[in-house]
């Protein structure tokens, strides 16, 4: 019997719907100081007279595993948790459970909502996060991230010239069960690089560099090995990068987590001049798309990998496997790839060569594509443009898995195959922007173009 992603526990559409809904409810708290659109990559908030970007701060809260808490006891703990004198910008949220129940998951986003649209602080992101195999079947972990601006005196937010006035860009997002590997193999480092990288990434496709960070790590029981191996290379990583750890919050739940298992989230703010925010709207036809490498399967597609590599073939991770050169352990938890220094610089352009930017994550090429396109284009990327690495194929063999299957979700709807990051860039732009990533130490290629789309027909073909 073939495996597919939802048969190993993740339903992607039913997030998808669930998304879809939510939005509809999170419109309710945004004013004019929202100027991204919905469906992005992150959210953005634009900034007025006396906020400075580098003023930043921000709070963390969280439901305990004993109680049932209101969802505006949990924003009130937030704001509890900012600096005395900061004024709150943007609220995010993170919901895990072992199998996703959107209604349960709507009627607690509405109470963000209701909440948040009295204090006027818009509910710009968040993440629902199906984790099979680490949460306790019935129980979610439920997280709230508040970021904020201390007073910085009077005076206008600086930009870069001809940037328009500062936004931030936030985002909010987990690891997955790529967590359960780290604990099997005792090794939760990569973990921190995985959800920087990601976040990063994330607000990259709107043309944010970050600024800061918000952690959260929640376990069943504190294993100090596991959890000093996360800090520490968190911390060493944000410094490594100029980026501020605003707050790093563990938290023992064991009516929640099962035995041995930990959940990584975080949220990450950005800035962008608003004339520079990217949205798919300058996207035409013509455009080439340009795909940049990834490093292996990055933060998804981990549940079904697992099924098919260690329950269903039998492979150990500490096992060389011959035809990956190295064991098993060390190609599943390669860190994500953060792309953000190579691409920044090719986004300051007046105008820019690159249109839009996508993250390909849960959903693949397609899904992730589709988010930055206007209406009435397509996106054809070629499929023959880029060999699939190996790790990929052996997931597919050991699992059965379908190349392309729509309803369960096969090899292209779950896994980036390949390819992380995907550019819109200007027709007659391409070999120069690929040069420039090529200098930036990224592996690019053209995937294909942007044309108009046919009535009727999906807004991205995976062609053969």
């Amino acid at each position: 019997m073939s495996l597919t992603y939802r048969s190993s526990g993740v339903d992607i559409e039913a997030a998808g719907r669930a998304k879809g809904r939510i939005q509809a409810l999170v419109r309710r708290t945004h004013g004019d100081s929202v100027v991204s659109r919905p469906g992005l990559f992150g959210g953005a908030v634009r900034l007025e007279d006396g906020q400075d970007p580098s003023h930043l701060t921000g709070a963390l809260g969280f439901v305990s595993d004993t109680t049932q808490e209101p969802p505006s006891r949990l924003v009130e703990r937030c704001l509890a948790g900012l600096p005395p004198g900061s004024l709150p910008v943007a609220f995010l949220d993170y919901v895990a459970s072992a199998g996703l129940e959107p209604g349960s998951v709507e009627r607690l986003v509405e109470g963000f909502a209701d909440r948040l649209a009295g204090l006027r602080i818009p509910l710009i992101g968040g993440e629902t996060a199906e984790m099979p195999g680490v949460l306790r079947a019935g129980t979610r972990e439920v997280v709230g991230a508040l970021f904020g601006i201390r007073p910085a005196g009077a005076g206008r937010a600086a930009a870069a010239a001809g940037a328009g006035r500062p936004c931030l860009v936030f985002s909010m997002d987990g690891v997955g069960t790529k967590t359960k590997l780290g604990v099997l193999a005792r090794s939760t480092g990569g973990l921190a690089l995985d959800i920087i990288h990601h976040s990063l990434n994330d607000i990259l496709c709107l043309g944010a560099a970050g600024l800061g960070f918000l952690f959260y790590v929640g376990c069943h029981r504190r294993e100090e090995e596991l959890l000093a191996g996360f800090r520490d290379a968190a911390t060493q990583a944000c410094a490594r990068l100029g980026l501020s750890v605003l707050a790093m919050q563990t938290t023992e739940k064991p009516g929640t987590y099962l035995p041995g298992e930990i959940d990584v989230c975080a949220a990450v703010a950005g800035a962008v001049g608003e004339k520079r925010l990217l949205q798919g709207g300058e996207v035409r036809a013509g455009d080439v798309l340009v795909g940049l490498a990834s490093d292996g399967l990055h933060t998804n597609g981990y549940s079904l990998a697992r099924r098919a590599l260690l329950e269903r073939a039998g492979l150990r991770l500490d096992g060389r496997v011959a035809e990956l050169g190295v064991t098993l352990a060390e190609a599943l938890l390669r860190p994500h790839r953060n792309y953000a220094p190579a691409v920044l610089p090719l986004l300051g352009g007046e105008p820019s060569a690159v249109h839009a930017v996508a993250h390909i994550t849960g959903g693949g090429l397609a899904d992730n594509l589709a988010r930055v396109l206007p209406e009435g284009l397509r996106a054809v990327v070629r499929l023959s443009s880029w060999e699939v690495p190996p790790l990929f194929r052996l997931i597919q063999r050991c699992g059965e898995v379908p190349e392309q299957d729509p309803a369960g979700k096969g090899m292209y709807e779950t896994f980036n195959m390949g390819i992380g990051l995907v550019l819109a860039v200007e027709s007659g732009k391409a070999e120069e922007v690929i040069r420039g990533l090529s200098a930036g130490g990224e592996r690019a290629v053209p995937l294909g173009e942007v044309g108009a789309r046919p009535r009727g027909d999906a807004p991205v073909l995976l062609e053969r």
